[in-house]
């Protein structure tokens, strides 16, 4: 992460600016400039972001978990920087000048793929054998690229990739059997998360790459045709990448594991599908997650082969 030092000249809001910028009325403002507000008891709803409620200088939009002031709410809704919320909010008004002197910038970390192994052999063998996962699932992702291994002790990677084809994401996990390490390399863009983009309308959305591809194994008949997207945890950022560039997407299931963090992420998720006007359901593993359950199918599976054999 670089730091830059360095003495610049600025435009700055006087703190008297800034607290009549924070009292502003939302409601008031929205109304003014012709929105559809319903209320309901001391709130608003604004029904362009329907999730979203106001009351006075106040906001706060459930899809996203995201709220605030005036300020906040220009930024959020508008993609205005700190000084265009605060100079609209103030009918262009603008700040006094002075000189900072040295100052520090925090810059996000640069991405970059560390030495990747020509040879996957710990990753074949993590995936299938200690993983469960179906061989040709497996050989269909590193014959894109998306699953690769670190020359580096060896971690599986699971790659993600922009339009144009140039990864912007990798999540690493020890592919030694009960070592839990795993991480995301520095600077991946979570919007760009491991996945599969096929051509019908259904979206299937995952916590982790190994639930992804569990599911797959089990759900083996047609499913290049779907898509499969990893959130990396619970931010949504993946699917939103997702719903962005595929306008006919019409049905997403949430495939998230059956815990707290599954129940929020579902929480979280669910208000923005309203807004989208997107059909969405729930699927649940029989188990803690889908690579619970596949196990647990392939131990019952050995278990009879053994009863017949015998």
């Amino acid at each position: 992460m670089r730091i830059h030092h360095g003495r610049e000249s600025f435009s700055r809001f006087s703190d008297e600016q800034l607290e009549r910028a924070s009292k502003i009325d939302l409601v008031d403002m929205l109304q003014k400039q012709g929105e559809k507000l319903k209320r309901e008891g001391v709130v608003y709803r604004w029904m362009r972001y329907d999730s979203t409620v106001l009351c006075e200088n106040k906001w706060y939009r459930h899809s996203r978990e995201v709220g605030g002031g005036p300020i906040q709410f220009m930024q959020h809704f508008y993609g205005m920087s700190f000084r265009d919320s605060v100079k609209h909010l103030l009918d262009g008004e603008e700040g006094h000048e002075f000189i900072q002197a040295e100052h520090s910038v925090r810059e996000k970390p640069e991405f970059k793929v560390p030495p990747l192994s020509k040879n996957m052999h710990r990753t074949f063998a993590y995936l299938i054998k200690t993983r469960g996962i179906d061989a040709e699932v497996v050989q269909h992702f590193v014959g894109e690229k998306k699953i690769q291994e670190t020359e580096e002790y060896h971690n599986v990677a699971f790659c993600g990739y922009d339009k144009t084809g140039e990864m912007k994401q990798m999540h690493l996990r020890s592919t030694i059997p009960g070592n839990r390490f795993f991480q995301d390399i520095d600077g991946s863009d979570k919007q760009f998360y491991f996945r599969h983009e096929g051509t019908d309308n259904e979206v299937y959305v995952f916590e982790a790459p190994i639930d992804m591809l569990s599911y797959i194994t089990m759900n083996k008949d047609g499913w290049k045709e779907h898509t499969y997207v990893c959130l990396g945890g619970v931010a949504a950022d993946a699917l939103r990448n997702v719903l962005d560039n595929n306008a006919d997407i019409s049905k997403v299931y949430l495939c998230v594991d059956k815990d707290e963090a599954g129940d929020k992420t579902v929480r979280r998720i669910s208000p923005e599908l309203d807004e989208r006007g997107v059909e969405y359901e729930r699927l649940l593993p029989e188990g803690k997650d889908w690579n619970e359950d596949l196990l647990e199918t392939i131990r019952n599976e050995q278990e009879e082969t053994r009863e017949i054999s015998m």
